[in-house]
């Protein structure tokens, strides 16, 4: 980590252009790739590792873990919720679902990306508003061009890439070519500001400087700090994209519960090695142990599985309870009373209070569903079939409905607890889940305040 810490140092000492790189750039790359609150679980620790406090770490990595999630692990939540939705589809539109596949995906990118295009903006609000005291404005204005340069290099290509090539790659592609235009511009001092902006730590009252740096790093050194990240990175994009065919194979090594207690129809399907905690986190985590086996000893081996055990258990009451939670939502329609369950009810509720203002509160419901799941596919898989429903008795566009369930279930991941609890866990943050989200809800609403607008301006 110091070595990386280094590394980026060297590109630029400033804490708001290092949260644009890794937190907005290489978590979108992951998210791409892997998708299911891996980027921030990967982007926080590493900003940690470059002097930033716990837990504006944690919160800009989850504000950056929002444009790219429909097309998470290669167009996963977009290619599930419309294959959920494919019945509806053909019986009541007649046609094709690559068809309106390709619509959904057309909007989603329009939302997301032209509304998108504040998300920077908004990392660098949140870091200046909660950890300066002084010169805040110009601090945050000085950051502008920057922030568009980044915006501009992700999210049209995104657009590009939604709309002619498909759901799969807008997210990984787009990611690509933002980090490499970023880090380039940070490096050749393009837009970047010439005053360096740093935490200051309220409670002590005295300003974070980074840690100097002492002679170069050189090129092999680096590689080999962030080859751990690499081979994560390489080994997440073979594993999901179907054109390598090993996520197949991956799928095949599933466990299998039908009929849960006694409940006909009721299954449980477990990929095990597909999941990435497995594949590659934990083989990557062991090989490099090996790889570094000459500097570690059994005891430094004892403490750090010691350490991340004790990590681990710290939020496995609240993961354990969430998810609990979110399947009890989900199956409540499955009584023997035949009344319908707590997410239909809920949804039919707000239907029936805002009528034909029912595109508006799409997003939110979009929101609401991945704050409670963790998942903007499970999220579209909740109100997704309810809100196609819908759309159809009110005369709105099908596909834009389902485009604004989808962006809502993209910005929600802001605040989602499951994601904020795991994300926290990894920067030593445990206890500070509540400033997390607090943090976040401002930048949740106002992101899903424009994609409304852009709702509005486009149809």
């Amino acid at each position: 980590m110091q070595t990386i810490n280094e590394g980026f140092q060297k590109i630029t000492p400033d804490p708001r252009i290092q949260a644009i790189i890794i937190a907005y750039m290489f978590g979108a790359f992951i998210e791409g790739a892997a998708g299911y609150g891996t980027p921030a679980a990967l982007a926080a620790p590493l900003l940690v590792g470059l002097g930033f406090p716990p837990v504006a770490a944690c919160s800009v990595a989850l504000i950056s873990n929002s444009t790219p999630v429909p097309f998470a692990a290669v167009g996963t939540p977009m290619l599930t919720n419309m294959t959920n939705l494919s019945s509806a589809v053909a019986e009541q539109l007649g046609i094709p679902l690559d068809l309106f596949t390709a619509e959904v995906t057309q909007k989603t990118v329009l939302y997301l990306g032209l509304a998108g295009f504040i998300v920077p903006i908004l990392l660098v609000v949140t870091l200046v508003m909660f950890y300066s005291t002084g010169r805040r404005l110009k601090s945050i204005v000085e950051m502008i061009p920057f922030c568009l340069l980044a915006s501009c290099s992700f999210v049209i290509p995104y657009y590009l890439l939604g709309t002619y090539l498909g759901p799969e790659f807008a997210s990984i592609i787009s990611a690509c070519i933002g980090l490499a235009v970023t880090i380039m511009a940070a490096r050749h001092k393009i837009f970047v500001p010439k005053h360096v902006w740093y935490f200051y730590d309220i409670e002590h009252d005295e300003v974070i400087m980074p840690k100097e740096i002492l002679g170069s790093v050189g090129r092999k050194k680096l590689l080999k700090a962030w080859l751990p990240y690499l081979i994560i990175a390489a080994a997440l994009l073979l594993t999901r994209v179907p054109a390598f065919g090993l996520r197949g194979l991956l799928n095949s090594a599933t466990i299998h519960i039908e009929n849960i207690l006694g409940v006909e129809g009721l299954n449980y399907d477990f990929a095990l090695i597909y999941n990435p905690g497995l594949i590659p986190f934990i083989i990557v985590a062991l090989g490099t142990m090996f790889a570094y086996r000459k500097s570690l000893t059994k005891e430094d081996v004892a403490h750090i599985f010691g350490a991340t055990g004790k990590q681990v258990l710290t939020i496995a009451i609240a993961l354990v309870s969430g998810i609990a939670m979110v399947q009890i939502m989900l199956g409540s329609g499955n009584n023997h009373s035949g009344l319908p369950g707590m997410i239909t009810q809920i949804s039919e509720t707000l239907v029936a209070s805002f009528g034909n203002a029912f595109p508006f509160i799409v997003p939110l419901l979009g929101v609401f569903g991945a704050f409670v799941s963790g998942s903007c596919t499970v999220s579209g898989v909740m109100f997704g079939p309810l809100e196609f429903q819908t759309a159809m008795i009110l005369g709105f566009n099908a596909a834009s409905i389902i485009a604004l369930q989808m962006a809502g279930g993209a910005i929600g991941n802001m605040i989602c607890i499951h994601n904020v609890v795991a994300v926290s866990s990894t920067t030593n943050a445990v206890g500070n889940e509540g400033k997390i989200i607090s943090m976040n809800i401002l930048p949740c609403l106002v992101y899903a305040a424009l994609v409304l607008v852009v709702y509005c301006a486009f149809g």
